[in-house]
């Protein structure tokens, strides 16, 4: 379970609850991942600070990475990964970003939103993959092709279900679906509670 730490989204949320008790409550999640984009999720790396200064747990630095000076910020503000989205980095910058990424010693999360994008993803020899449900320009979310491309990922490749997790049946279907991994936001940030249901389920 990797609980995400974010303070808005363009749906519409907006964080009721205090970051530092966030943390406190999450604590027994896997890893978890901090939006530091300002403009739509309200993050910033001091967001980034205050995770790596408060918990143990292994930390996601989730934007919009085109450059490898937000590698290099990353790296100094205490992630252990990033995120990298194949859908908004053109020919040979996934491949660039990756390489530098894995130089520095960052794990990557390549997120894919349909099978072009998986099939650059794939050709990365990716540890991790992770496919988000919603649309990053309609918002949508699209369970039957979030599905679908679970299931194309190889064995061994880690994969990991992102976005429109609201509780355990969502989970369990995803689990199905052939997901090892969940990244949870909206859901946890309205109740960080669920998160042990979540980890029940």
């Amino acid at each position: 379970m990797i609980a995400e730490l974010k303070l808005a989204s363009p749906s519409g949320f907006r964080a009721s609850v205090d970051p530092s008790e966030y943390l406190r409550a999450v604590s027994g999640a896997a890893a978890l991942s901090v939006v530091t984009e300002p403009v739509a999720f309200g993050g910033s790396y001091d967001l980034l600070r205050l995770a790596a200064e408060s918990t143990d747990l292994p930390i996601l630095m989730k934007d919009f990475v085109v450059s490898e000076e937000q590698l290099r910020s990353a790296v100094a503000l205490g992630a252990d990964a990033v995120l990298l989205i194949t859908g908004i980095l053109g020919e040979g910058e996934l491949e660039r970003l990756y390489g530098a990424a894995a130089s520095m010693g960052l794990e990557v999360l390549v997120e894919v939103h349909d099978e072009l994008d998986l099939e650059r993803a794939l050709a990365l020899r990716p540890r991790m993959v992770g496919v988000n449900s919603r649309d990053l320009f309609t918002l949508r979310i699209d369970r039957g092709l979030q599905a679908r491309l679970l299931g194309m990922i190889p064995q061994g490749i880690t994969r990991v279900a992102e976005s429109g997790i609201r509780g355990p049946d969502d989970l369990r279907a995803l689990r199905e679906a052939g997901a090892e991994a969940f990244l949870v936001g909206t859901a946890l940030m309205m109740d960080p509670g669920l998160l042990r249901e979540l980890l029940s389920a």
